[in-house]
Parts: structure tokens; sequence; C-alpha cells
């Protein structure tokens, strides 16, 4: 590498370095005030309801709409939680008789930090399966519950001031197979004790909560989202161009949505509506009509105690918990109503979730790419179970990939060389036309012509690796396969490669992303020189802007595009010992 290469490769990482700490505390400053603006709101919703209590709900008789569909609150004092456990095969699930629900899920084949177990909604306060009228309220009111630890069901009920009861039963997986595990049954059962025909609204099922996993996890990981919506990350919160105006809560309406979700980096919970029948009546009122979501800070004292690490970004850490709406349904007298849920609570497999049948697998948000990234996840995973380590099977997927683009390649290297041998010319026609842009264009298309060069030639093999880089760059951030694998000094390569910080300023140094950036400089140094000195300086930035992204992701991206540069170079050196090109002009077009 030249001297020039040198200095622009000491002003990128002098730059990131710069742009980092200057982003992470402008945000630490911004999530704070944000999580200050939560709690005032929240303390003045709670003053409301206390100076305005909810009025008496109306006697068992009447038909009319209730506090919730849990329930009014009892009049006696509230029962204290009590937490009780059913093991599944990969998961052992924590029942609460507060909401009546799932506290929390535990897997056990899954690391969160430091040796300890990877837990679902281990942040959250609302149970997963919470049914409520009012989403977020009422969540954890007490029910009596019964626990079979034999067939693994563990049932709550309740009967509100209308003579409704509410039971839940849930029934948690006995198989490992990829298509059952994971996924534990709910059935929601209104029965009607009253005497009269009676309402009951449009209710809501709790998915629980997501939350980061690591203390450097990007917050665009961790959102809610549903099947035919768009994934809302703890950003969208904030407000912004894209994401419209700042709220606490976000609400849609939807009809027949298949499943909600919360989700994070590498696990999701989901809540699934069962249909039974093939009647499309029974179909739309068997799915959820709407979603609900809120967002919620993690505070120091609560993520410590967790048993993570606080080490590196100190910025607010979000969680969310979200919602899916039911539509609403009448209840004659003495008779039940049902509706069958699926939750699934583990890790965003696509092998898994692709086996289940309403699309669940949209919630990886692949986004555009979605076909490139799963193909290449697919690869991926077959190559780590011939080879058994998902690092080497990451660097033969890259080098299968560069040598099926090789002639592409060649062709693109040996265009560059022509228009190199044709910039004198180039040269001569922008010296002769420079007052005159419109013809010089109309010039240089004809040299092109002339002598059959391709101005676009050299660039094409970039332009067919764009995709390939975004399909690795939304697997990569987000496969849950690549945790805790460990390639030499990168210990886990779903994370950045994180070797040490500065002192004094919490920056992380990141050994695979710098030396990605000098094997670009080193690609760019070697090649051959096209186009005008401007685009060549244009290009000189690439670097920086591949660092930029790569820098505190997964170590896995990096070490993608550090070998696919490394391949590229003895490429080039490889095409040196060729003979070099001619510059001849083409005969002219036959006249017919």
């Amino acid at each position: 590498m030249d001297r020039k290469g040198i200095i622009a490769v000491t002003l990128a990482i002098l730059t990131l370095i710069g742009w980092t700490i200057w982003t992470q505390k402008n945000m630490r400053k911004i999530a704070a005030a944000q999580a200050e603006i939560a709690k005032a709101n929240a303390a003045a919703a709670d003053a409301e309801a206390k100076a305005n209590p909810p009025e008496t709900p109306p006697p068992p008789q009447a038909p009319g709409k209730p506090a919730d569909a849990a329930g009014a609150p009892p009049a006696e004092p509230a029962l204290p939680e009590k937490i009780e456990i059913l093991n599944g095969p990969s998961v052992n699930y924590a029942f609460s008789n507060l909401g009546g629900g799932i506290a929390t899920a535990t897997l056990k084949t899954h690391e969160a930090e430091r040796g300890t177990r990877m837990v679902l909604n281990e942040f959250g306060s609302i149970p997963i399966g919470a049914v409520v009228e009012v989403a977020g309220e009422g969540t954890r009111a007490p029910f009596s519950a019964v626990i079979d630890s034999t067939n693994g069901t563990a049932t709550f009920d309740r009967t509100d001031a209308r003579q409704v009861q509410l039971t839940k039963k849930f029934t948690i997986p006995k198989s490992t197979d990829l298509n059952k595990d994971y996924i534990a049954t709910l059935e929601v059962t209104f029965t009607n004790h009253g005497a009269q025909p009676l309402a009951i609204p449009a209710y809501y099922v709790h998915t629980g909560s997501a939350a980061p996993v690591h203390q450097m996890d990007q917050s665009r990981y961790t959102g809610f989202t549903w099947e035919g919506g768009k994934f809302k990350d703890a950003n969208s919160f904030s407000g912004g161009w894209f994401s419209g105006p700042e709220r606490l809560v976000f609400t849609a309406s939807q009809e027949g949505i298949a499943w909600a979700a919360v989700a994070d980096q590498y696990f999701t919970t989901m809540v699934i509506p069962e249909v039974i029948g093939q009647d499309p009546a029974a179909q739309v009122k068997g799915r959820g009509n709407s979603v609900w979501a809120r967002r919620f800070v993690i505070n120091d004292a609560e993520w410590k105690s967790s048993g993570r690490s606080t080490e590196g970004n100190s910025a607010a850490r979000w969680a969310l918990d979200g919602a899916l709406g039911m539509p609403a349904l009448t209840l004659e007298p003495g008779k039940p109503f049902t509706q069958k849920f699926r939750i699934y609570a583990g890790p965003r497999e696509y092998g898994r979730l692709r086996l289940m049948p309403d699309g669940e697998a949209d919630v990886l948000n692949y986004g555009w790419f979605a076909p490139v990234s799963k193909m290449l996840l697919l690869s991926m995973n077959w190559l780590h179970g011939k080879l058994g380590s998902y690092a080497v099977a990451i660097i033969v997927l890259t080098l299968l990939i560069k040598c099926i683009l090789w002639p592409m390649q060649n062709k693109a290297t040996q265009s560059m060389k022509r228009m190199q041998l044709l910039t004198p010319k180039m040269t001569e026609l922008k010296e002769k036309y420079k007052d005159d842009p419109t013809r010089m264009n109309t010039e240089l298309m004809k040299l092109y012509k002339t002598y059959g060069v391709n101005p676009l030639g050299g660039c094409l093999p970039m332009f067919i690796q764009l995709p390939v880089f975004w399909g690795f760059y939304s697997v990569l951030g987000t496969a849950v396969e690549l945790r805790n694998s460990k390639f030499f000094w990168v210990q886990d390569l779903s994370q950045p490669d994180t070797v040490f910080h500065l002192p004094g300023l919490g920056f992380p140094v990141n050994v695979l992303p710098l030396f990605m950036a000098v094997t670009m400089f080193w690609q760019m140094r070697i090649s051959p020189k096209s186009g005008d000195p401007s685009q060549q300086k244009m290009f000189m930035f690439m670097p920086l802007i591949f660092v930029a992204f790569c820098y505190n992701y997964a170590s896995a991206l990096a070490l993608y595009w550090t070998v696919q540069n490394l391949f590229s170079v003895a490429q080039l050196y490889v095409t040196r010992n060729q003979a070099p090109p001619t510059l001849q002009k083409l005969p002219p077009p036959k006249r017919k």
C-alpha cells in the first residue's frame, strides 16, 4: 500500500472513531430525555387514574361493555404472585397466577451472557398470554391456577362481575421436532353464566416483551411485527423522517392477522390464532384484527441483575411489549366460546420458522433481498453440517461465490484495462469540448462505440456482489445459528470481535473490520485505474462506508467481506500475467 493509501486508511479510522463517540454521546442524551418523558407521562397517567377511578361495572344480567376481558378488579385483596414451573424439552415455562400466563420462558440450549440461560420476557411485567380488553391494562389480575406436571398443562380460571368465566389452558410442547418444539398451545374459553346474552368486546392477547440480548445490540433489531405488517423497532417510537411523529404506544388495525410477535436480534415470541374449518367467514373471525405495542426502558439495576455486561454502549436500553387484538363476540346464556392459539417462544431460526403454515418466517425481516438472504442462510447451514464450523462455512461459501463470478470479474478487469488505454483519447476530447458538455458527452459515447468499450463494464461485478453483500448483511446480523461460534480471537461470530475498549472513551477496538478496510485499499491500489480522477477519489471513500456498516456489526460479515477482498486481490495478481488487451477500432456495421 502506498503513502496515500495509508493516509486514507488512517483518516477513515479516525473519522469512524470520532463519529461513533459523538453518536453514542448524543444518542445517550436523547434516550435519557425520552426515558424521563415516558416516566413523567406514566406518572401523570397513574395520578389521573387515582383521581378518576373507574365506574362500578354493570350488573351481571345486563349485557354491556366490561371493564376488561379478564374481569373487573376483585373486591377482596389481590392475591400474592405464585410462580410454578413446567419443564419442556427445550423451554422451561414459568407460569404466574397474576395475569394467568407465562411470566418467563427460559431456553435450555441458548445462552444469554456469561453462562446464563436466555430468558424471554425477562424484563416485561405482562405475562405471555395475558387476555384483556384494553391492551396493557389489567394484565396482572389474579387467577386461580391448576398446574398438571404429568400432562404438561397449566389452567387458569377467573369469573368477573358479569358472570363471564374466562378459562385459559396452556399445554407445553413435548416433542423436539422442528415443527413442534418451542410451540405451546393456549385455549381461551369465555363462558356466559348469566341469564341474558352478553356482548364480549374485542380483546387482546399479549405476546410478552422483547429486549436486547447484549449491551452492544443495535436497538433497531428489538421490535414488534405482525403478519402483513412492517417491523416496528424500538427506534421507530422516537419519531423521525421515516418513522413519523414520536409515540409512546403503537396501534394498527387490519383484518385477518395471522400472527403477531415481539422480537430481539435472535429470539422471538409469537401469538398465532388457530382457524378451524374452511368457512371464509369463520377464518376471518378466527384471526386478529388489530395490534398494539409499547416501548419501555430497562434500567441499570434490572440489566445488571440479569448477569449481563454493561461494558461498551451506555445508551438507554429499550424493550417492547406487544399484543394481538381479536374480534368481538356474543355469548348466549350458558354457552362457551373457545379460541385456540399457538405460542412460539424460541430462536429466530429460518429452518424452523419456514415449516410453520402462516408465513411466520417473515419475522426474520430480511427485506428486499429476502430470496438471496434465505439462499445464503440455507447454504451456510448446509456447509456447517458438512464442515462443523460456521467460520469455515462462511469462508468456503464466499470462495464458491467468487469462483462462480470469476469469469465475469476477469472480463471486468479486461474492460478496465481497455478503458485505461482509452484514457488519453478521452482526455483529448474533454479538453477539446470543455466548453460544450453536451458535445463532449456525445463524442465520448462515439469513442466508446468505436472501440467497443463499455464504461460500466468494470463496475458490473460490484453491482452483482451488492445483493450478495446485502443478503449476508441481513442474514449474519440476525442468524441465531452463529451465536457463540468461535474463530481464532473471535469469541462470537454474531457479535463484533472487540478485543478491548479505548480507556476513557469506551470506544471498542474491533480487529476484523479494520483488516477488512486494509484489504479493500489493497484491492483498489492494484486494480486498473479507469474513469476520471474525481471518480477515483470518490471510490477511496468506499472502505470507510463499508467499515461504518460493519464495525459494530456481527464479525461474521467482516469475515465474509475480508475473504472476498483477499480472493479479489489474488485474482487481480493472476490477471496481471495475462496478455494485455489491445485497443482496436470495431469494423463499421454492414449496411443492409
